[in-house]
């Protein structure tokens, strides 16, 4: 049954339970009662309601690390701990709130495989906080108009790896400063691509493409051609020996050899990449047993103790390297003043792949890391 129609079904019967979703490593689970949505979670960390304030310009990457510390030591809600501390207004947190649960379920319907379980009339016992109220139909709604929209945004944004032109002079008015806008315009005067963008601002993807689209149909962003062309070139490139790629079987077969070796790194890419490919339980299975080992080691290699750290390349040089934009995000939070536990909890990376990339900057020597008495 496709989500679509699963939400309409539920929804249209005022069903009461909890649903849970699963696509590759992401896992959500989305709490009902009467037809209406009341809980939204999720293990993406761009969808942490700490993530959604940043972006909205509502608090600072190093407030959102001390309300987090302080929450895992207190278990009080985020929200309520942000609120208690003045870095922001109840209102902002609803509304905050408000985006998160409905964007956790949407973006969900973007998934082309995944698997559901509603277990009828279980409803968990939630964190005191924000009380919420989202119809199941309204977020079906929804997801129509987006629909259409990102056929219109994909038409013209159609790659996350795409740079873009500023032209300030087409704006309908001037973005007042350090707003979304001018947070976006500055990064995209800086030459990042749209991905690189995304993490930057800590931004979900529809937010930032409907606001890209936006500013493009002024005429205000538009596509870097030059450099469009020499990506299309390299795209239409890749894949070209994916007939001598080893059968889903094979990679499955590797990534246990790999596992048993201690190669954790390469055994997770063969187990997801099989999965990706034939979605299989056995692939999934694989893949989380070797996420927990790993994400165990990395945590008692990188954040045993306190550590700081700092970039030994210069910015040109970085900027020649063929870096992801997860590699290029976490590059840029290391000043030499941040602990790397802080840049980790604030990332809107999964923990165990922004720990797995600092452990290829040491590797690659492009990093290192100076403990803190």
């Amino acid at each position: 049954m496709p989500l679509k129609d699963l939400v309409v079904y539920l929804g249209n019967r005022r069903s009461t339970g909890t649903l849970n979703l699963e696509h590759g490593v992401i896992r959500k689970q989305i709490v009902i009662v009467a037809g209406d949505v009341i809980n939204a979670s999720s293990n993406e960390p761009r969808e942490y309601l700490g993530q959604f304030l940043i972006n909205l310009g509502h608090i600072t990457e190093e407030q959102f690390h001390r309300a987090y510390e302080t929450q895992r030591e207190t278990r009080i809600f985020l929200g309520k701990i942000l609120v208690m501390i003045g870095a922001v207004k109840e209102p902002q947190v609803t509304n905050a709130i408000n985006l998160k649960t409905r964007e956790t379920l949407l973006e969900a319907f973007q998934w082309e495989s995944g698997t559901f379980a509603f277990e009828s009339d279980k409803v968990p016992e939630l964190p005191q906080g924000v009380e919420l109220r989202v119809p199941l139909l309204d977020v079906h709604q929804e997801s129509e108009l987006r629909d259409k929209m990102w056929q219109k945004m994909r038409a013209v944004f159609t790659s996350g790896k795409l740079h873009l032109t500023v032209d300030r002079s087409l704006l309908a008015e001037v973005p007042k400063p350090d707003s979304l806008d001018d947070r976006l315009l500055h990064q995209v005067e800086l030459g990042k691509t749209i991905d690189e963008i995304i993490l930057a601002l800590h931004a979900t993807d529809f937010f930032l493409y409907q606001r890209l689209y936006a500013l493009h149909s002024l005429g205000a962003v538009q596509i870097d051609e030059e450099i469009s062309i020499e990506l299309s070139i390299d795209d239409n490139t890749e894949g070209l020996d994916e007939k001598d790629e080893p059968s889903t079987e094979e990679m499955l077969d590797n990534a246990r050899t790999f596992f048993a070796q201690g190669n954790l790194r390469d055994a997770l890419a063969l187990a997801r990449r099989s999965h990706t490919i034939k979605p299989a339980p056995e692939a999934q299975a694989l893949a989380r047993q070797i996420e927990e080992k790993w994400l165990v080691a990395l945590r008692k290699e990188l954040l045993g103790v306190k550590k700081v750290p700092k970039v030994r390349v210069d910015g040109p040089a970085i900027r020649a390297m063929s870096l992801s934009a997860q590699e290029r995000y976490l590059l840029s939070r290391m000043d030499g003043k941040r602990l790397l536990s802080a840049i980790i909890s604030v990332s809107p990376l999964r923990e165990l792949d922004a720990l797995a990339h600092v452990a290829g900057f040491l590797e690659k020597g492009l990093i290192k890391l100076e403990q803190v008495v």
